[in-house]
């Protein structure tokens, strides 16, 4: 690499990072995918991880090609390709994150949100390397932490509805936004009372991605598929991997919030995960007076399929990292629906989520309990992608 080059990159990495003498670049935020067969000078913002690029006096390199990552679908759209690659297909929305895996030359494998296999070309996308991780869970560095939350159902999917009409495709987004913010910002934290506030004491994460965001199509309301879900968290490399929902059909009258958090149990620690967002839900709660419905089972669960006995929920199968699926509570019941309407419970919802998942990297606490896996024989429902659309660019 040229003298003139290696300043170059020392120059585009300088607000987040540094040069050594010998123009070694180190905890840069920025890398560099370069190929053959694309343009050399695309460049792509990587805030899930640092990367960092060697220089000799006698050899010339270049950074390697980004094989697996997140493609963040920029403004105006980017076009989209099926596996000939010949002629763009459509141009997908703009703001729509895509995980891929696998790339051919200037081309990325892409899952689209409708669980399609499509092909974009990288230097048409925003492209953000895979994480490589934070450390241990119990010990991990929240500052290098890279965390998925995902807003579940969407668009023709509204997943439950309460008595007076309020979707609650529309709390899970909401309450997912404010989980990133959180997790976004340094805080201090009352462990004894729960209560988070301006400070340093707590770090920002490294990097959150939302599965659909209020930056996306129709304000975040858009439909994805499971498979797309979990694509998104196993691409990004992510430590942590959190969906978030509300309930119905209670069948039972707890004597506190009936908050359920499942577990994958395919994943180690994703247990300890549940059981401490399931405790931090319930103090977080308790400060409503709501008659509160929900299950006969408390604290941390899980479900498996009778026949395979693995996961019942496709979309902690199929994660590679600590996951679970949040069901805050029961927008079926009048007065919770009345309580989710308000931004105070929405809140709460996020700052309970944000103090377990912050004790889940950080220490090594478990929740007061946690239940082995059920059987589940029952049908809870998987929304049918057939008639799903991909969102495209008007």
């Amino acid at each position: 690499m040229t003298a003139r080059l290696t300043a170059l990159l020392c120059v585009v990495t300088a607000l987040v990072g540094a040069c050594t003498s010998d123009g070694t670049i180190i905890g840069a935020a920025r890398a560099v995918d370069t190929t053959v067969a694309e343009s050399p000078s695309a460049s792509s913002i990587a805030p899930t991880s640092s990367t960092s690029t060697s220089t000799s006096s006698t050899t010339s390199t270049r950074p390697p090609a980004v094989t697996a990552g997140l493609a963040v679908v920029p403004p105006g759209g980017a076009p989209v390709y099926e596996e000939d690659r010949d002629e763009p297909a459509f141009t997908i929305h703009e703001g729509i994150l895509l995980g891929f895996d696998d790339r051919v030359g200037g081309f990325l494998e892409v899952v689209a949100t409708c669980n399609q296999t499509l092909w974009v070309r990288a230097r048409e996308v925003e492209v953000i390397p895979k994480a490589r991780g934070a450390g241990p869970t119990g010990q991990a560095d929240l500052a290098r932490a890279t965390i998925v939350i995902d807003p579940g159902h969407g668009d023709r999917d509204w997943g439950g509805v309460g008595p007076t009409g309020l979707a609650e495709k529309e709390v899970n987004l909401d309450v997912a936004d404010r989980v990133r913010a959180l997790l976004r910002s340094s805080h201090d934290v009352d462990w004894a009372t729960g209560m988070i506030s301006p400070g340093v004491a707590v770090p920002a994460a490294a990097a959150v991605w939302l599965t659909r965001s209020p930056e996306g199509p129709n304000n975040g309301d858009y439909e994805l598929g499971l498979a797309y879900r979990s694509h998104i968290a196993n691409s990004a490399g992510a430590d942590v991997f959190v969906s978030i929902h509300v309930n119905t059909v209670p069948t039972a009258d707890p004597i506190q919030p009936g908050s359920e958090v499942f577990y994958a149990t395919s994943v180690p620690g994703s247990d300890r995960l549940a059981s401490l967002i399931h405790e931090e839900l319930i103090r977080g709660f308790q400060v409503f007076s709501v008659d509160w419905k929900g299950g006969l089972i408390l604290g941390a669960r899980a479900r498996v399929d009778p026949g395979t006995d693995t996961d019942y929920y496709g979309i902690l199968r199929r994660a590679n990292m600590p996951a679970v699926i949040v069901e805050g509570a029961y927008i079926s019941e009048p007065e919770e629906e009345a309580l989710m309407r308000t931004a105070e419970f929405r809140e709460a919802y996020a700052a309970a989520v944000y103090r377990g998942i912050v004790r889940f990297l950080t220490t090594p606490e478990s929740g007061e309990k946690i239940n082995d896996p059920e059987v589940f024989t029952s049908d809870a429902g998987t929304p049918n992608t057939s008639a799903c659309g991909v969102p495209r660019q008007p």
